[in-house]
This record gives C-alpha cells, structure tokens and sequence, in this order.
C-alpha cells in the first residue's frame, strides 16, 4: 500500500470510527478538520507540511512543529497518550476494523518505537505504520 493510500485510509477510519460515535458527534467533516485546526493552532506547523502529513508523504529531517503537529494528531484520535506512549491496543482496535485483528497487530508490533521525546515517537512511528501498512 503507498502512503497516499494509508492517508485515505486513515481518513476513512477516521470518518467510520466517528460517524459509529452516534448523532449527538459533531459532523465528520468538522470533527477532523478540528483536529487538524487544533493541531496546527499547538504547533505551528507549516501548511505544506500539514498537507504531506495527511497525504502520507515523509518529510525528510521533519522539524519540532512537524513532529509536534503528529503527536497532537496522534493523541487526539486517542493512540499516543499524554506522556508519549502509544496506546498499542487502541490503534490495533482501530485498523483492525479495515485491516483485520492480525494484520494490525503485526503493523504495530513492527512499529514498537520508544523515542526518549515523545515527538520523535510520534513521528517515527507514524513513518514505520506507513512503511508497513497492508490492505
């Protein structure tokens, strides 16, 4: 699977995850574009940036807003939590709605990442899930 196509799927995972939320959840259009909204507003990251973040494209040499920006993202759809760790069990739950239980739990096991900063766990484990991502 290319990076663009985990984009598009992390984005319908995102839609399906929070349309099965129930009526009283802000439209889905809206819900992630607040995220993102309030991810860039925390980090300041570039809108060029932003957009290969989104469209899984890997920035060579990312900076501080760029990493920021993922781990802000990441927290919001509840994978990482407040102190850098990622919440395995949540983001196999998660893919393993598309991908199947197996497959996302073989990606996550791939992408056991401990940075000492959180930011650069953020980041490089969104880079491994891109690499290893089947579907």
């Amino acid at each position: 699977m290319t990076l663009l196509s985990f984009a598009a799927v992390l984005i319908f995972l995102i839609t399906n995850l929070i349309e099965s939320g129930g009526s009283q959840q802000p439209s889905v259009a809206q819900q992630i574009d607040d995220y993102r909204k309030h991810c860039v507003e925390i980090s300041d990251v570039s809108v060029e940036s932003a957009i290969k973040v989104h469209t899984g494209q890997t920035i060579d040499n990312p900076d501080w807003s760029t990493k920021r920006y993922v781990q802000c993202f990441f927290e919001k759809m509840q994978f990482m939590d407040e102190n850098g760790v990622m919440l395995k069990d949540a983001v196999v739950e998660f893919f393993g709605k598309v991908q199947g239980q197996e497959t996302a739990k073989a990606m996550v096991d791939n992408c056991d990442i401990r940075r000492e900063d959180p930011l650069d766990t953020a980041y490089d484990v969104l880079v491994c899930y891109q690499r290893n991502k089947s579907g």
